[in-house]
């Protein structure tokens, strides 16, 4: 009887010593994979930090953004106003001296009108000569352009010619003069 109890304890202890064994070794892997998740963890919440600061970054850029697009929006409204009271401003209408003749010189800018009491030979010419004219002469000085379009329209067949200025067409701009 004794050797089966001593029998029984030595194979109650083999088995305690197995039971052991297989429980640290499910301890240990348990750990590895508490570490591996702890490290996965790890690394989620520094990708979830940088998307974090990505997404206030964006956002800070978002809000810029918006700003820089309702001010180009009424940019673009002002400008729309603009170009509508452009479109309905009366047409000006340049009409070109020579055409044909190269010269160098500066372009004037000549205002030629038809006399009120002027006789005109048709309603077509009446309505064409209504407001005058604007010409375009390329001259050295103003008493040139004066001198060559009072040669083409001379005051005894009933025209008027106004002031000789330099051409607006060919000044700069506001905008280019403030670069300058």
């Amino acid at each position: 009887m004794t050797a089966i109890i001593l029998y029984a304890a030595l194979l109650l202890l083999a088995t305690s010593v197995l039971v052991n064994r297989m429980g640290e070794r499910r301890v240990r892997a348990a750990r590895n994979e508490l570490a591996t998740a702890d490290k996965d963890i790890r690394t989620m919440e520094q990708r979830v930090q940088e998307a974090r600061k990505t997404l206030e970054t964006t956002r800070g850029k978002l809000g810029g953004l918006e700003e820089t697009l309702i001010e180009a929006n009424r940019q673009a409204e002002l400008l729309e106003r603009q170009l509508d009271v452009v479109q309905q401003a009366p047409m000006e209408l340049f009409h070109v001296f020579d055409r044909l003749e190269a010269r160098p010189g500066t372009i004037w800018e000549v205002v030629v009108r038809r006399a009120p009491d002027a006789l005109f030979t048709s309603g077509a010419m009446a309505a064409s000569w209504r407001d005058g004219r604007t010409y375009l002469v390329v001259a050295a000085n103003q008493k040139e352009a004066l001198d060559r379009v009072a040669q083409r329209f001379p005051r005894v067949n009933g025209y008027e010619i106004g002031p000789v200025l330099t051409c607006r067409l060919f000044l700069p701009n506001a905008a280019e003069r403030k670069r300058a």
